[in-house]
This record gives structure tokens, C-alpha cells and sequence, in this order.
């Protein structure tokens, strides 16, 4: 009886609220809390099956915070001019026309596949006390098991002008025809990196190099993150939260609309089961809304964009936005959720329309416009409060 109740709600309303309003039972509603919840377990997994984070190794920039694994002898912790977590790593020297610092002892990185590692990230800066532009040279070097096998990339055209930080990543593997071979080395074992700058011999000066924020970056569905469950528990959480939240809300706003026409609301308990039933249409708005999203191609998500460092949220904000709008903001899914919000809105409001009509027997006019005033102040309060 209660299932057919709730069905009946949505694919013929009128005979089902003749028969709602007199009997009113909470099992109704409380089996289509249950459904909601069902559904949007649903959609909430198909949304992170569409998110890609990209996860850094090391973490909290662990290789800048030592001078442990680096050459040569004298790079230095720089605790003032650094950019994420405590420190950059920097080298120096006087005179000369090369500055370079290499890191070993790393492990070894698979970037031969899309499971791997595809991208390696860092921040640098260069100090060249005529502010003389890299000359001769500018090169990363990704080694394979030893240094006499290489992957060499021109960083010329990729950094910055002197004592200024470049914000640079780099893609990693095969498909990348940037990188220069050295002795044949593979992408399966990448076990060590250079940074070099070169002057020719006219440029001699004091230079210095600072690195900071390396790491190298692999793409992993949201799904098999360690952050999905507890994700997961808090969605369906707030989604729980709304349901109730919502249904309590419209049901004292619709009371008091009533209330303000000068006719008998009756028992607001019994008002608040009956209203319970007109949510049946969020079985379907989540499911549609799980279907849509089904069609939408993935996100990748860089780290930069979803723990930026200090100073750089509002650049990871419009980063984000930049990345909907690229790959969603053009696909019919994606542009139907507005307009079938507002279909939804008007399908609720007829809804609440012919329950009123039945409860409190208004003629359909002011049944309509209680509904209206009502669910107009509703979406008003649910965007306040930011529901």
C-alpha cells in the first residue's frame, strides 16, 4: 500500500493524494528518504568515478626540506625564499657560468603507463647577478639507473626571467617527444634528476638556482583514493541531512502560508506527513540527474588545483572552474541541469498544490498560490543557508 502510494505520487498524483490525505501514514515518506538515499549512493559513485585526482609523491614536499639526497656538496636549505611547506633547495656559486643541483637515492618511477607516473612538477628560480638569461643552457635530465642514461628536456622556453619563481610541470613518458635520449634509458626506471643552467663564458657571474614544490605526479580515479570513503559517508550524510532539513522547512513555511490566508492549517504533524510524500520527486531528480552524469567524460585534476600552496587558492579556484568549463561546459548533460532544476521546482510545487488541495479541500487557486509563496521562500532560505 505505502510503495504504491509513493509511486502513485509521482505518475498520478491526483488519485494518489485522495487517498494519502486520509490516512496519512509516515511510512511513506520515510520509505522515500530511504529510496533518495539509495539513488544518490548511486549518483555520488558515478561522480567520483568521473574525478581523476593526481596524487604527488614525495609528499609534503619532503625533497626540499633536505639537502640529504642532493649534490653537489654545498646546496643549502633556504627557510625565506620558499614557496610550499618549510623550505626550497638552493645551490650557488661565484664566478662561474654553471649552476646545477641533482637529486639521487629517489627510488625508482614508473612512467611508462598511464598508471604511472605522468608528470613531474617543480617550482624554480634562477638568480643571475646581471640578470642574464640562460646563454648556453637550461636542461632537465630524468636519469635511468645511472647517470649515464638520461631523458634531457630544454627548459629554456619553460622558465622564468631572474629571481623569479616559474610554476612549471612537465609531462612524463613515451608519447612525450620533448625529451631528448641519452644511452637508451626507460621510463619504467627513473631513479634520479638533474637541474642545469649554463652562461657562455662572457655571462660569467654569482649564480644561484632554488627548487621547490617536486614532485612527481600520477593520475588516480577519485574511487580508489583513500579520501573516498570517508567522501562517500559524507555525502550521503549531508544528502540525509537535506532531505529531513528540507522537508521540515517546506512543511512550516507551507503552514504558515496558510496560516496568513486566514484558514485552518490543522495539525502541522499531519501537514509535515503529507508534504513528506510530494518528495518522492527527488527519487527521480537524483536519478536523472545520476543518468546525466553517467554521459560526462572524466576530470583530471592536477595537484595544484586541490592543495594549492599559501597564496595561490584563488589562482586553484579559477584552475578548477577552468576545468569544468573545458570539458563539461559544453556537453548537453551539463547544460540541462539548470533547466531541469527549474522542472523539477515547477513538478514540487504542483505536487505540494494537490496535497493542500486535498488535506485542507482549497479551491485549486489558493492551493496554488499557498504552494507558490511557499516554495519560492523555500528556495530563498535553502540558498541562504546554503542548503
Amino acid at each position: 500500500m505505502v510503495v504504491r502510494d509513493v509511486l502513485e505520487v509521482i505518475y498520478s498524483p491526483i488519485k494518489a493524494f485522495k487517498e494519502i490525505v486520509k490516512k496519512p501514514t509516515i511510512k511513506g515518506p520515510l520509505l522515500i528518504f530511504l529510496v533518495v538515499l539509495l539513488a544518490s549512493a548511486v549518483a555520488q559513485y558515478i561522480i567520483a568515478s568521473k574525478w581523476v585526482f593526481e596524487i604527488g609523491t614525495p609528499e609534503e614536499d619532503e625533497w626540499t626540506e633536505s639537502t640529504s639526497l642532493w649534490t653537489p656538496t654545498g646546496i643549502s636549505i633556504d627557510e625565506v625564499d620558499k614557496l610550499a611547506e618549510n623550505s626550497s633547495v638552493a645551490s650557488s656559486v661565484t664566478n662561474d657560468t654553471r649552476v646545477w643541483m641533482r637529486i639521487s637515492g629517489i627510488g625508482s618511477f614508473n612512467s611508462s603507463a598511464d598508471q604511472g607516473h605522468t608528470a613531474l612538477s617543480f617550482r624554480i628560480k634562477w638568480v643571475h647577478q646581471n640578470k642574464t638569461f640562460p646563454s648556453s643552457n637550461a636542461t632537465l635530465k630524468l636519469f635511468s639507473g645511472d647517470e649515464s642514461r638520461y631523458f634531457a628536456l630544454d627548459l629554456v622556453n619553460l622558465i622564468n626571467v631572474s629571481d623569479t619563481w616559474a610554476n612549471l610541470t612537465v609531462n612524463l613518458g613515451s608519447s612525450d617527444q620533448s625529451w631528448r635520449t641519452v644511452n637508451s634509458p626507460e621510463w619504467k626506471n627513473i631513479t634520479g634528476l638533474e637541474f642545469e643552467l649554463t652562461w657562455l663564458a662572457s655571462d660569467t657571474a654569482n649564480l644561484t638556482m632554488k627548487i621547490d614544490d617536486l614532485y612527481f605526479g600520477r593520475n588516480v580515479i577519485f574511487l580508489r583514493t583513500p579520501r573516498f570513503t570517508e567522501w562517500f559517508v559524507g555525502s550521503l550524510t549531508n544528502s540525509a541531512f537535506r532531505f529531513f532539513l528540507g522537508w521540515g522547512l517546506y512543511s512550516v513555511l507551507l503552514f504558515f502560508a496558510i496560516k496568513l490566508t486566514g484558514s485552518e492549517a490543522g495539525p502541522w504533524s499531519v501537514l509535515f506527513i503529507v508534504i513528506g510524500y510530494t518528495f518522492s520527486i527527488n527519487i527521480v531528480q537524483v536519478l536523472v540527474d545520476a543518468i546525466l552524469f553517467s554521459t560526462l567524460p572524466p576530470l583530471v585534476f592536477p595537484l595544484k588545483a586541490l592543495n594549492p600552496i599559501p597564496g595561490e587558492e584563488g589562482l586553484a579556484n579559477r584552475l578548477l572552474d577552468d576545468i569544468y568549463q573545458t570539458n563539461w561546459g559544453s556537453t548537453l548533460a551539463y547544460n540541462l541541469t539548470l533547466p531541469l532544476a527549474f522542472g523539477f521546482y515547477a513538478w514540487a510545487i504542483l505536487l505540494s498544490t494537490i496535497a493542500i488541495h486535498f488535506l485542507r479541500e482549497f479551491t485549486w487557486k489558493k492551493a496554488a498560490g499557498i504552494s507558490i509563496t511557499a516554495y519560492f521562500i523555500y528556495i530563498f532560505v535553502r540558498g541562504f543557508l546554503g542548503i
